[in-house]
């Protein structure tokens, strides 16, 4: 067994690779008790690098609270971390959203002697929190967040005792980050837990003023900016003033204010002010450039005109020549060109667009409907914004957290069960964008399983989750995508069968996730349930058609040379295919696949051959297997030469080939 650890920019995985199809797991204190599952090492969770810039103020521009007993919370903490005696590797924060807990775990990692670039935030890949899937690697640091899980099941209290003796032999430390709704250990969990309570918003922007920009520190006191941290704020709310005074290049204290008001005072005054009809292109003008922030100009004048329509406005006679120049309008709304054409709002007023979206959602609640349905027109397949169809759902997603929000979500369901091309590219790229926001994805994760699950679920509607799973989604959640992929593989009715292959196989197809994917499809595969076998081998099936348009997940030359992953490639796969063949329901297919294998140009023999004699030594009694090897008279020379070479090889158990491949212990090259 070889372990090890592989990184790729900020991304740090724990890998291991064992022979024999053997697992790795890792255990402490009393196995059974505690019952634990094998864990192979492509399922720790990823971890991601924390930015430099937030690194740099958790050391230097901290506050620290004064706990219970007067010493400071985090002073507490960093305690617990490198005291002599009684030290722990593992440490819960707890408190409510605004306490800090995000900036107090990296300073109390620093403070104990982390490096900056060995912290790291785990990525959530799961559905249900797993002690096992936790990585200690030597003189790192991780950050975990259980924020809004709740119910944490006594496996994973207790589990945190003996990741903690882990944790301490390999000279690694984990924080969890935790609320009062979900921790709730009582005498389950031996880790010791530190409570929150929020500092002042007004200490923290002064810190990060003492630290960013120490000349303007008193800017906190003076007129306009002395109103708007009050003892109710939220730290980010004054970690966010604290930034914007800093990188202000105008000395222009008012601007502060009003963008740290989202603009309010500058939209009541402009909505005010552009009030009477001839003023209704205008207020169309501005609302398509702060949905298309930094876009051309003529596609944004395109869009204004598009929703002025929608509201019923008529275009005056003249087309393009009609109206005032360009310059005019752009004057009107305050915004300019930049980077040749496009039009920008940003530019002249930071984080304007954001603002006059959220303004008039709040103030217009009749013209929401009506404004997702110009969203989606102008976004459509051939839609004059399809190329910035991720910037609109973002801003749709953000419009989702306010109040009547919800709306957005059920529009998006409403647009994907008609089936309407013009309106689905749009929904799927809204619900995508809110399963990876996180303030929404929770939610939308638990949403988009539900679907997957529901009986009443439309075709459209299956076929969307398994599209979403297959995009962002899988690539940073990969587990999570493909947990939704196997509920759909196993619906009776089979309503997605082919969109679960065409995701599996996008899924399959990134090299760094290769393995990972394999292995959840052949467990499945390998499933004692005959539900999930079933849709296992049909979807590790859908993995090996040949015909396919999407390449095999197979290595291939021009990828990096890894021989131990290739290996366990090959391994994975000898696994699926024995597994398709003792499933009846696959039986049939799998030969037929297989045969296709065999037959095939495009994949060499030195993976080929092997790979079929590892697959068929346990099924040289069945009819199929005994077709399989003969052929038909249709088989190519190609065909007829391996089928010869394959069925030599297997009459030969003596061979050293045959005694290994039989373990799946070739390296199976990679195709040609």
């Amino acid at each position: 067994m070889s372990t090890g650890v592989e990184g790729a920019g900020t991304a740090l995985v724990q890998t291991a690779v064992a022979t024999d199809y053997s697992r790795v797991t890792q255990v402490g204190g009393n196995y059974e008790e505690n019952h634990y599952r094998y864990v192979r090492g492509w399922e720790y969770l990823r971890g991601v690098g924390v930015d430099a810039a937030e690194l740099d103020l958790a050391e230097h521009a901290f506050v620290d609270r004064a706990g219970p007993g007067g010493n400071g919370q985090a002073a507490q903490a960093i305690s617990r971390l490198t005291r002599p005696h009684g030290r722990s590797h593992t440490l819960v924060l707890c408190g409510e959203a605004g306490t800090g807990r995000r900036t107090t775990a990296l300073h109390v990692l620093l403070k104990a002697g982390v490096p900056k670039e060995r912290i790291r935030w785990l990525v959530l890949d799961w559905d249900q929190p797993r002690i096992e899937q936790i990585p200690h690697l030597k003189g790192h640091g991780f950050v975990l967040d259980l924020t809004g899980y709740r119910g944490l099941d006594e496996d994973f209290y207790t589990g945190l005792g003996d990741y903690q003796k882990g944790a301490e032999a390999a000279g690694a430390f984990l924080i969890v980050l935790a609320d009062s709704g979900c921790w709730n250990p009582r005498a389950l969990a031996t880790v010791p837990m530190m409570p929150l309570v929020r500092p002042s918003a007004k200490q923290i922007a002064a810190a990060h003023l003492h630290h960013r920009a120490s000349d303007r520190v008193d800017w906190l006191t003076s007129p306009p900016l002395d109103t708007l941290l009050t003892e109710d704020s939220q730290v980010a709310e004054a970690a966010r003033l604290a930034a914007l005074i800093a990188q202000d290049e105008e000395d222009d204290k008012e601007a502060i204010k009003q963008q740290f008001t989202d603009w309010r005072k500058h939209l009541e005054d402009w909505f005010a002010k552009h009030s009477g009809d001839g003023d209704l292109r205008e207020r169309a003008l501005l609302v398509a450039a702060a949905l298309l922030e930094n876009t051309p100009a003529d596609i944004v004048l395109e869009a204004a005109d598009r929703l002025f329509g929608e509201v019923g406005g008529v275009l005056p006679p003249g087309g393009a020549l009609a109206g005032r120049d360009l310059q005019a309008r752009l004057n009107a709304i305050k915004a300019r060109t930049v980077g040749g054409e496009n039009i920008s709002l940003d530019a002249e007023r930071h984080g304007l667009p954001e603002a006059v979206l959220k303004y008039v959602w709040q103030q217009r609640p009749q013209l929401r409907r009506g404004l997702l349905e110009w969203a989606s027109q102008i976004s459509a397949p051939n839609g004059i914004a399809v190329r910035h169809l991720r910037r609109i759902a973002d801003c749709l997603v953000q419009l989702s957290l306010l109040p009547g929000g919800s709306m957005v979500q059920s529009v998006a369901c409403a647009w994907i069960e008609t089936g309407r091309v013009a309106h689905r590219q749009l929904a799927i790229g809204i619900l995508e964008t809110m399963a990876l926001h996180p303030d929404t994805g929770v939610g939308a994760r638990r949403l988009l399983y539900h679907w997957a699950q529901q009986k009443t679920t439309s075709k459209e509607l299956a076929s969307a989750v398994a599209e979403i799973c297959a995009g962002r989604l899988g690539q940073k959640y990969p587990r999570v995508a493909l947990t939704r992929l196997r509920v759909l593989a196993s619906r009776s009715d089979g309503l997605a069968r082919e969109a679960v292959a065409d995701a599996v196989r996008t899924l399959a197809d990134t090299p760094e996730q290769r393995i990972l994917v394999l292995s959840e499809i052949i467990q499945w595969a390998e499933s004692a349930g005959s539900t999930t076998r079933k849709a296992g081998a049909g979807t590790f099936l859908a993995l090996t058609d040949i015909t396919s348009d999407t390449l095999l997940p197979l290595p291939t030359a021009q990828e990096p040379t890894d021989d131990a992953a290739d290996t366990l490639v090959g391994q994975l796969f000898v696994r699926g295919w024995r597994a398709a063949l003792v499933e009846p329901s696959t039986a049939a297919d799998a030969h037929v696949h297989l045969a296709a294998w065999l037959d095939s140009p495009e994949l060499s023999d030195e993976l080929v051959v092997p790979m079929a004699a590892a697959v068929l030594r346990a099924h040289l009694h069945e009819v199929r297997a005994a077709e399989l090897l003969v052929g038909s008279p249709s088989v190519s020379d190609l065909g007829r030469m391996r089928r010869k070479r394959l069925l030599g090889q297997l009459i030969d158990e003596q061979s050293p080939a045959a005694s290994t491949s039989d373990v799946g212990g070739d390296a199976y090259p990679r195709p040609a």
